[in-house]
């Protein structure tokens, strides 16, 4: 009887494991059709810059497979938006290169025990595609190209394992164009060029535009990049336009969107939609207190005062060089900032102009000592020596 019953309670400890070993295994959510739906509002709402909303909706998710490594990229994909609303305040590098490596970390681990698991694998290629965007962001190419060769080589699985995901365009478009590009534009990168993949740079933007057209996870990162490349190394200003009005229509309360788009329109002379966009956009910060909203201000009341520069709107112009220039100096390293030294230099023009020579020197004076805008600076300088002559 008491051998009958130890196989009994044995048979039931050896179910219990495989159940408990079953549950244990980390599902893949990205391929789940129920989960893509909650997953693409998930990330449209926080790109959004509503992440409340964006946590509600996949926390039924993150309940039920809580060691899914989905969550932790998720979790550095928030903070992201703390580095890229202000890049000139690099205070918060360190902790969001350390979430995304925990992130992949965590997908590490389960591919360690699930080898192919896709949401495992999207994690290690995401993390460290973020990873190398940083360091491209800080001009710290063997850094960024490294991260970009890893995220890559686990691309190239995830590929084999899930073909048909759309998403994956995105990092091939990415892969395609830069491998191209950058060895041309940096002499740092063709010294290590041997080691990048061969690129294409047309057919790379024809991968970022299926990418922007029908990925699930990943459609905002591919629309931003074609009007990142369009607008910095394309210099085709008016399709960096289309892709950030749609951003910016799309992702209404994002700052940075809102930022790039009004850039844009400036370039290429469109300053009524400059404009419209600009006063839009510090009206629904102000209304709905948005966060960033400062560092909106600094950016859009320089580009407002630009405009009026240009329609030699002096006095209107003024005023707005001066609030910009004031934001500036309130915000994580001053003379590092761009708008710090061209607001500086814009209030002594005009200040020059109004015939108030003194006040003039004093606003090149502090664009000659900031610590960026080489061009800026100089410019500064030869006003300076004509003042003072």
């Amino acid at each position: 009887m008491k051998k009958f019953q130890l196989t009994v309670v044995w048979i039931f400890l050896f179910f219990t494991c495989i159940a408990s070993s079953i549950h244990a295994q980390v599902p893949e959510l990205i391929t789940n059709k129920r989960f893509q739906q909650d997953a693409k509002v998930a990330i449209d709402s926080l790109y959004n810059f509503n992440f409340k909303g964006s946590e509600r909706q996949i926390a039924s998710w993150k309940k039920k497979y809580p060691n899914d490594p989905i969550w932790k990229l998720i979790d550095a994909m928030k903070f992201w938006w703390q580095i890229i609303s202000d890049l000139n305040a690099t205070s918060h590098d360190k902790h969001f290169i350390k979430m995304m490596k925990q992130a992949d970390y965590a997908a590490s681990k389960v591919l360690y025990k699930q080898h192919g698991n896709a949401d495992a694998l999207l994690v290690r290629t995401a993390a460290n595609g973020f990873i190398a965007r940083l360091y491209s962001d800080r001009d710290e190419w063997i850094k960024s190209l490294r991260a970009a060769h890893k995220a890559y080589k686990v691309y190239g699985v995830l590929k084999k394992n899930i073909p048909a995901l759309p998403d994956l365009k995105l990092t091939k478009g990415l892969k395609l164009y830069y491998s191209a590009y950058l060895p041309k534009a940096y002499p740092v990168v063709k010294t290590v060029s041997m080691f990048l993949p061969k690129g294409n740079e047309q057919k790379g933007l024809q991968c970022l535009r299926e990418a922007s057209k029908n990925a699930i996870f990943a459609k905002a990162e591919a629309t931003y990049f074609l009007g990142d490349i369009n607008l910095n190394y394309e210099h085709n200003y008016k399709k960096a336009i289309y892709y950030f009005k749609k951003l910016y229509h799309n992702y209404p309360r994002n700052n940075y969107y809102a930022r790039l788009l009004v850039r844009s329109e400036y370039k290429v002379g469109q300053y009524d939609d400059a404009l419209h966009v600009i006063d839009e956009s510090l009206q629904r910060w102000k209304k709905q207190n948005i966060p960033y909203q400062k560092i909106l201000k600094e950016n859009l009341l320089y580009w407002k005062g630009r405009i009026f520069y240009h329609n030699k709107k002096y006095d209107q112009a003024l005023p707005l060089f001066a609030k910009s220039f004031q934001l500036s100096k309130k915000l994580p390293r001053s003379q590092h900032r761009k708008f710090y030294v061209e607001a500086a230099y814009y209030s002594g023009m005009i200040l020059e102009k109004q015939g108030k020579k003194q006040k003039a020197i004093q606003q090149f004076k502090l664009a000659k000592k900031a610590k960026v805008e080489k061009n800026f600076q100089k410019k500064a300088q030869t006003e300076l020596e004509h003042l003072q002559s």
